[in-house]
């Protein structure tokens, strides 16, 4: 998608519906609860416009998923309906006009993705195409063996004859990036309080009035949840499957080796400008060791069981890459990631209580710096955006 078919999508899909929601506030009141990619885009972009913002995390930023994450932007499989998927393009180009604020660390170099299961290289072939067919698509092909291996000599592609080659996605540094927009919101006013974990909401005759923290109380016309896998217990909802965990593994900056994601069997690996190489093992830990991870650990309980788990990544990484046997890993963790129960994000009103909003989503790193430009013009001018429409709340009352 060109900037300008951006630029006119932009402005149709932010046409405001039919439906009112009152008067539009002056200066309004707000908290953002959740300080991942998500809730610090939503309040920098709030606080751009002129409202008066607090963002609040029960730890400190980037504590959750958002800091926790494989990092990857992306337009593609399997993100449908149509509507997710124009919604995650509509996000890549939000992310490349936000570059002209933000010197991020982003590599725009696509990806390339396959399967050793024959079926599942199948099905992806076929979902493939499938995008292929929507009025727009992120440019994706399918290339020849050969070709992909031009493009990351240092990947074997095993006996694939075809590789899919996603040109647009990016991977990011979330971490650098959720530093670099909160000092902008708090040099343009905005007030960060860390630690501070939401307790309830206090409202009057089905309004909003403040919020209870363990720092005490917050007065706000509006609190907008950002947090995860918190939310349900936040707001006592039911939309979220079992939240899955992920192992991400970083290394110590080295020489050039990955230029796009490879998206590999059972390991998905990119390379970050400061030489840093990210692996992401998204089966993660097994949940069956229930006992441990009922607690929802971003770390390992001991270093023996770190050890055992990076090393069984790393061998399944060497089944398909050259060059990793030199790294030194710096980093790892466990990310928890919010997963809707119909697997497409969550993002609107809660109308049992005028002033509550929530945006919640898995793909939160794909679509943060589109999802927050909607969110703070939503609320801001008291409206309702159309391409939301399908992502709202009330489908799980």
């Amino acid at each position: 998608m060109d900037r300008r078919t951006f630029t006119k999508l932009m402005g149709l899909l932010t046409l405001p519906s039919s439906r009112s929601f009152g008067e539009i506030l002056k200066s309004p009141k707000i908290v953002v609860i959740g300080a991942g990619i998500i809730g610090t885009m939503i309040a920098y972009e709030l606080v751009k416009k002129g409202a008066d913002v607090k963002i609040i995390d029960k730890e400190f930023p980037a504590s959750g998923a958002s800091g926790h994450s494989f990092s990857w932007i992306n337009a593609t499989y399997p993100k449908k309906p149509y509507e997710y998927n124009l919604l995650s393009q509509l996000g890549i180009d939000a992310y490349k006009s936000l570059e002209t604020e933000f010197n991020f660390d982003i590599r725009w170099n696509g990806s390339l993705e396959w399967f050793e299961n024959d079926s599942q290289q199948e099905e992806l072939f076929s979902e493939i195409n499938a995008i292929r067919e929507y009025p727009t698509y992120t440019p994706v092909e399918i290339i020849s063996f050969s070709q992909a291996q031009r493009m990351e000599p240092n990947t074997n592609f095993g006996d694939r004859k075809q590789i899919v080659h996603s040109l647009s996605d990016g991977a990011i540094d979330t971490i650098h990036a959720i530093q670099l927009i909160q000092g902008e919101f708090e040099r343009l006013g905005g007030e960060s309080i860390f630690p501070c974990e939401f307790l309830k909401l206090n409202q009057q005759n089905g309004k909003l009035k403040s919020i209870d923290t363990n720092q005490g109380v917050i007065e706000t016309d509006y609190a907008i949840f950002a947090c995860g896998i918190e939310t349900d217990k936040n707001l006592g909802l039911n939309t979220l499957s079992t939240p899955t965990p992920g192992i991400i593994l970083r290394s110590k900056p080295v020489e050039s080796l990955f230029n796009k994601i490879i998206v590999g069997p059972g390991v998905h690996i990119h390379q970050q400008k400061n030489g840093a190489i990210i692996l992401g093992e998204q089966d993660g830990a097994p949940l069956n060791h229930f006992d441990r991870l009922k607690k929802r650990p971003n770390k390992f309980p001991s270093k023996e069981f770190e050890e055992l788990h990076t090393e069984r990544i790393m061998a399944t990484a060497k089944n398909f890459t050259n060059g990793l046997e030199s790294i030194e890993i710096e980093e790892v963790s466990i990310g928890w990631r919010p997963l809707p129960k119909d697997r497409i994000p969550i993002i609107g009103r809660i109308k049992k209580v005028d002033g509550i909003y929530v945006s919640m989503m898995h793909s939160g790193i794909s679509l943060a710096a589109i999802v927050s430009k909607l969110v703070s013009e939503e609320l801001l001018e008291n409206k309702s955006i159309p391409i939301l429409d399908n992502f709202r709340p009330s489908r799980f009352a």
